[in-house]
């Protein structure tokens, strides 16, 4: 009987394949560790241990059935050790694969596959070639082989090349004995009370400690953070992009030959403009012809695809950039500052006659897994705005006056009969954001 997972006898000493690599617990080697690593792999009689970087990893033997009472042979080394050590500085994700030789106990077509990952070996094994070309998976990766013909940009190497100059860290070591087991049964017989005492105490810290990492896990302040990180770049609209396009409203015509426009919506958001227009006589070519930078489309009644002859709405693209908040790079106001600080402007605007309507302040960004409750100093909450019946030029006025904590989303014009000031209504929605403390 013998191992059939030596793969080659070099000049350094036997290759051993198909090790189970597991990384220590807490990512660095100690014995404790080994052997907590061993408890995962019950049947594991040897060992190596492979260091790339800060990492620590272990290459455990476990015999098979009919390995069980063969001994490894001295001086034995890992080849996935050999070709991690070789290649996994300049290719942390390397393959190997080489053709092994035929013997009594082994089939043809028998290939020896390492896959590296981040320069440790996932993947160590004795397969066919179908499986090692699986193991591979779909990332290009680098390969060394002995098999030119079916890997023709490999290095071509063999085992020889794989032991060359390798050190006795790749060699496979027996487990030591790990002597706390005894010692607790030593102590469980001489103090049983005592020892049930610290077992039972042990696994109270134990179910702690598991408590603590899925309180850790469950911590909704890394995922709120990352959420805001992400989404405050794009959180406000330029406003004086949004000026300017709504300044360019009272320069563009209402009255076209045949029709006459009923209003117009601009939003930031969507980066486009709507205007619905009323027909007085006029045809769609006509309206096509006099609005050329925009885009047809018809207006039906709900349900039907029949469009309503009467009305039409063109459609134009707006640019308008989108960045942090002004001001938010720094601390926002907490929702009573920006009271305090943009009230007396909001009672100015009522006194004019302007509607204003503040929606309450809920936290902002909302992750599905943050509870609404969330409280941090980095949090932030967000409430809708909006400002109504402002007659003619005075949205400009509004909408530059208006705090910078405020988010100007979308305008949109109400265009009646009369004057040109007189008929135009505006209407603007945002977001206003605050410090939740």
């Amino acid at each position: 009987m013998h191992i059939e997972r030596i793969l080659a006898s070099t000049a350094a000493g036997p290759l051993l394949g198909g090790l189970s690599w597991r990384p220590p617990s807490g990512g660095q080697h100690s014995m404790r560790k080994l052997h907590e690593a061993r408890n995962l792999a019950v049947d594991a009689t040897h060992y190596t241990l492979f260091t790339a970087g800060h990492t620590d990893v272990y290459g455990l033997f476990q015999p098979r059935a009919s390995e069980e009472s063969v001994r490894l042979p001295k001086g034995v080394l890992s080849a996935a050790h050999c070709f991690a050590g070789r290649v996994g500085n300049q290719a942390p994700n390397g393959a190997l694969i080489l053709s092994v030789s035929s013997d009594g106990a082994r089939r043809d077509g028998q290939v020896y596959v390492v896959v590296l990952e981040d320069g440790i070996p996932a993947v160590d094994s004795l397969t066919t070639e179908m499986e090692a070309r699986n193991a591979l998976g779909s990332e290009d990766r680098p390969i060394w082989s002995d098999a030119p013909d079916l890997y023709p940009n490999c290095e071509v190497v063999g085992f020889d090349w794989l032991a060359d100059g390798v050190g006795k860290g790749a060699r496979v070591a027996p487990i030591p004995m790990n002597p706390w087991p005894l010692v607790t049964m030593a102590l469980l017989a001489a103090i049983g009370c005592a020892a049930w005492f610290s077992v039972r105490e042990s696994r109270r810290a134990e179910a702690f400690r598991e408590q603590a990492r899925a309180v850790a896990a469950a911590d909704p302040v890394p995922k709120y953070l990352a959420a805001l990180e992400m989404q405050s770049a794009t959180m406000s609209a330029d406003r004086s992009d949004l000026l300017a396009i709504v300044e360019r409203m009272f320069d563009d015509p209402v009255r076209v030959p045949g029709w006459r426009m009923k209003s117009r919506v601009c939003s930031a958001g969507a980066r486009r403009c709507e205007s619905v227009w009323l027909r007085q006589g006029g045809t769609y070519d006509e309206l096509v012809s006099a609005r050329g930078q925009e885009t047809l489309q018809w207006v039906g009644h709900d349900g039907n695809p029949v469009p309503a002859l009467d009305s039409a709405r063109t459609v134009s693209d707006i640019a308008i950039r989108r960045s942090p908040l002004r001001g938010a790079t720094h601390r926002l106001p907490t929702f009573k500052q920006a009271i305090d600080e943009g009230g007396s402007l909001f009672q100015v605007w009522k006194t004019a006659d302007l509607s204003i309507d503040l929606q309450p302040p809920r936290l902002w960004p909302r992750v599905d897994a943050v509870p609404a409750q969330f409280d941090h100093p980095r949090a932030i909450l967000s409430g809708a705005i909006t400002l109504s019946d402002v007659p003619g030029p005075f949205i400009l006025e509004a909408l530059r006056a208006a705090p910078e904590w405020i988010s100007w989303e979308t305008v949109s014009a109400d265009i009646g009969d009369g004057d040109a000031a007189g008929r135009l209504r505006f209407k603007a929605t945002g977001n206003y954001y605050v410090s939740s403390r």
